[in-house]
């Protein structure tokens, strides 16, 4: 393998993986069932020896306490993801005297060296079809970097790109 292609993916790797794992964390954390973390935490709280007494409970409670991270309930974790882009943009092709459509969106994450970026497609009722996590740097073209498509798209589910 050439010292080009193994720079090239060095960079690639260097912003994209951050950059993904921030998301998923983020989509781990709105995903959770808050419901049922509750119920776990007020088990725990109630009963001295709960660990002892119910381990697939205290195993679920973690899990779930691994997944919220550091949010306090649902709204929190939704408002982190919303809070979360520099901007959102709408985009596609149409013809002159028709009717706007957007097409396409892309969702900005972070500027300058490094920047960060999401990509897709949208369907007939403007919901993402498709994401693609894209990484710059300095002198850099945007660059794929390759993830789980799911992931993006419980990210990019969150945002209303309506009319």
């Amino acid at each position: 393998m050439s010292a080009t292609k193994t720079t090239e993916r060095d960079w690639v790797e260097a912003i994209g993986e951050p950059a993904f794992e921030s998301i998923a964390e983020m989509v781990a954390a709105v995903e959770v069932d808050w419901e049922r973390l509750e119920e776990l935490r007020e088990h725990e709280r109630n009963q001295s020896q709960w660990e002892n007494e119910t381990p697939d409970e205290a195993e679920e409670l973690a899990e779930l306490e691994a997944a919220a991270g550091d949010c306090e309930d649902e709204e929190d974790a939704q408002r982190r993801i919303e809070e979360d882009p520099l901007s959102i943009e709408l985009g596609g092709w149409w013809t002159p005297g028709s009717e706007p459509e957007a097409t396409e969106y892309r969702i900005l994450l972070g500027t300058g060296g490094p920047a960060t970026r999401i990509v897709g497609d949208l369907d007939e009722h403007r919901e993402p079809s498709s994401a693609r996590l894209e990484v710059q740097d300095w002198f850099k073209p945007w660059t794929e970097y390759p993830c789980d498509e799911s992931v993006l798209l419980g990210y990019v589910s969150r945002f209303y790109m309506g009319e």
